[in-house]
């Protein structure tokens, strides 16, 4: 069983905690579809490529990069602990 939050309520949670459009929050998402997000290797890829296609400054691409794996955690934790909860 593959557990995964819906695309559209990551980008929304996203756009709403950091205050971008969500535009720049779908192009986050591809960002890190497109990357094994929990391994360092990967952090840093995935900031060198918030930094080149937001042209963010290294500080507020660690805050993209901090704030969508703080959703992400929070979503699995909460579908571990309610874990026949709908999950449209």
């Amino acid at each position: 069983m593959v557990m995964k939050m819906n695309k559209e309520k990551f980008v929304e949670k996203l756009s709403k905690e950091l205050n971008y459009s969500l535009k720049q929050c779908t192009l986050i998402n591809e960002i890190l579809e497109n990357n094994f997000i929990i391994s360092r290797k990967s952090k840093d890829a995935i900031i060198n490529e918030l930094i080149s296609q937001l042209d963010v400054d290294i500080n507020e691409a660690d805050n993209i990069y901090n704030a969508s794996v703080s959703i992400i955690t929070s979503e699995i934790k909460e579908k571990l602990k309610h874990p026949f909860k709908s999950q449209d």
